[in-house]
């Protein structure tokens, strides 16, 4: 995972302090993918909207971007949910350890790199899945955003849209904005 990571073009720093501290990271054991029973964290928030598909004309893929806002490594996983189910039948999650200040995009499966870079994926990618998201984490203290993006094309080489999912923290109420 340390090397894919520090190959993905667009997510890597530039800068040469900012490299060197991604690569310390990297090399602490502060960056790389778990398995989400490993090391479970508490829901934090719920992405009410959630579309991945391959199977026709218009493909999408949902990407949460979740940032570390704390001081410490932070343990996050993105669990995927189907719209009809409950909270103990996910269809795919995927589990990241974070350093602090850094930011990685948890996709319901992958999309070419000149739309985004996905950090994370569930194994197998979801491809005929509508529903919602649960982002859980060890420590509070996270950032989060969600968006739709829909495609045309057998690699998705043609964007269509990009549409924001709302985020609600988990197991509380819409305030209607």
């Amino acid at each position: 995972m340390a090397k894919e990571f520090m190959e993905r073009g667009p997510n890597v720093p530039t800068e040469g302090r900012a490299l060197r501290r991604l690569e310390q990271h990297v090399e602490f054991g502060n960056l790389q993918e778990l398995e989400a029973r490993a090391l479970p964290g508490k829901p934090r928030y719920l992405v009410t909207y959630m579309n991945s598909q391959t199977g026709g004309k218009v493909r999408s893929s949902t990407i949460v971007t979740v940032t570390n806002q704390s001081s410490k490594p932070n343990v996050i996983t993105v669990t995927w949910f189907k719209g009809f189910v409950d909270n103990t039948s996910p269809s795919g999650s995927s589990t990241l350890i974070l350093p602090p200040d850094f930011t990685a995009d948890f996709g319901s499966r992958d999309l070419p790199s000149e739309l985004t870079v996905v950090n994370s994926l569930p194994n197998p990618e979801l491809t005929f899945d509508e529903g919602r998201a649960i982002v859980s984490a060890r420590l509070p203290q996270i950032g989060v955003s969600a968006r739709v993006y829909y495609t045309a094309g057998d690699r998705d080489e043609e964007l269509l849209a990009i549409t924001d999912s709302k985020i609600v923290r988990f197991g509380k109420q819409n305030l209607g904005d």
